[in-house]
């Protein structure tokens, strides 16, 4: 293993007490990095105090950015690294005694220049353990801290984004597949994640950044996506009019009978195709815009149909066999318990949670709280895009 010279990473910004419990878990790591390199925004100097006192066997550099962001500051300490692999971690990620000997082994069985960090998320109060049901679960995620990467491969991958504080490093997984043609992941976790919010609202603050954070990066990288997504919006507002824009007579040759149905149903099938064809050959981890598109498009116009299912599909035949009453009411009940049950019992039990937690009763606050956070995806998202150009506005939310 002895060709394998790791410079390690680790951004900082006014967490002393963290970083303590961070440095002590690499210094026992059974093979530790050649030297670390802390990059600090922090507005006083606890932490370069602290570095200045310490004692141990492993080199330690401290850098003191400007730079905000977690991302800037690893790009900061790519650039200052002295050795051919780089390991990068985070404040609140503690990786397991043997993460870098596990990362190190496996890039030398899959000749890959590649490891990603593989992350489970810890709960200690009640209120973790319900945000941990409702989102991670207790299995292992794929994650930027616990990476090791050739410093090759990190320069060709072109860093981390900048200006971005969130769902930059997906986005830098993503370019990593692009230029390595094998990455790999530790099939058991190597770190814990001890920093879950402790309240429901931080959790939710948390998403609402990501979202919007991570869908300026796409928007800004899918433009075309963007172009297609406000097509298809136009062009459903130009046909479900289009008999009424030409007149609306039935002798022009240009009139087409029951269009808006046509368009409809055709819309359905098309987007239902496509989302699941997408998802059978999603890149893991991707965020997809169009995909999510669809998606969005795919619930309104299924939600609009039934609607008017009674009075415009059917014209109020109440004998007709395709006639339901109280259609709306059914369509949003069943949509309710459906959704309740998928965030409150399916993905907690896919994730790993232990079916003796969820019930008899924590099923329901795990549903609740999982709904609250797929209301906030949308708005997040549609904001990210919306703001895209804006960078400078973006960032400072």
């Amino acid at each position: 293993m002895n060709q394998f010279n790791i410079s390690l990473i680790i951004p900082t910004y006014n967490c002393l007490n963290e970083l303590k419990v961070l440095l002590n878990s690499v210094l026992h790591q059974s093979y530790k990095p050649n030297e670390i390199i802390i990059v600090d925004s922090s507005n006083h100097d606890e932490i370069k105090d602290y570095l200045d006192s310490l004692q141990n066997d492993i080199p330690v550099f401290y850098i003191r950015s400007s730079k905000e962001y977690p991302g800037e500051k690893r790009n900061e300490g790519a650039k200052a690294a002295s050795f051919n692999w780089l390991a990068f971690l985070d404040v609140g990620t503690v990786p397991r005694q043997d993460w870098l000997e596990r990362n190190i082994y496996l890039a030398k069985k899959n000749k890959t220049n590649v490891v990603f960090g593989c992350t489970k998320y810890r709960a200690i109060t009640r209120t973790q353990k319900l945000l941990r049901a409702a989102t991670f679960g207790r299995v292992g995620h794929e994650t930027s801290p616990g990476t090791l990467v050739s410093l090759d491969i990190f320069n060709q991958s072109g860093g981390f984004i900048e200006g971005i504080r969130a769902g930059d490093d997906q986005e830098w997984r993503l370019q990593l597949r692009d230029v390595c043609s094998k990455c790999v992941m530790p099939a058991d976790p190597s770190l814990d994640y001890c920093s879950l919010p402790n309240t429901f609202f931080g959790m939710q603050r948390k998403y609402f950044i990501y979202y919007l954070h991570s869908a300026r990066v796409r928007a800004q990288k899918k433009i075309r996506d963007i172009y297609l997504c406000a097509f298809l919006v136009f062009s459903m507002l130009l046909l479900t009019k289009w008999n009424y824009l030409i007149g609306g007579w039935d002798n022009n040759p240009l009139f087409i009978p029951n269009i808006t149905k046509i368009f409809a149903l055709s819309l359905i099938v098309v987007l239902f195709i496509y989302i699941i064809i997408s998802r059978a050959f999603e890149v893991v981890g991707r965020f997809n815009l169009l995909n999510w598109f669809a998606k969005v498009l795919l619930f309104t116009v299924v939600s609009l149909t039934v609607y008017k299912w009674n009075t415009k599909v059917i014209d109020w035949v109440e004998d007709s066999i395709f006639f339901v009453p109280h259609i709306t009411k059914i369509y949003i009940l069943l949509l309710f318990i459906f959704s309740f049950f998928y965030r409150g019992v399916y993905i907690p039990l896919k994730l790993g949670i232990n079916y003796k937690f969820i019930f008899p009763g924590n099923w329901i606050a795990v549903g609740l709280i999982g709904l609250s956070f797929d209301l906030l995806k949308t708005p997040g998202i549609m904001l990210g895009i919306i703001l895209a150009p804006f960078q400078k506005q973006l960032s400072k939310l």
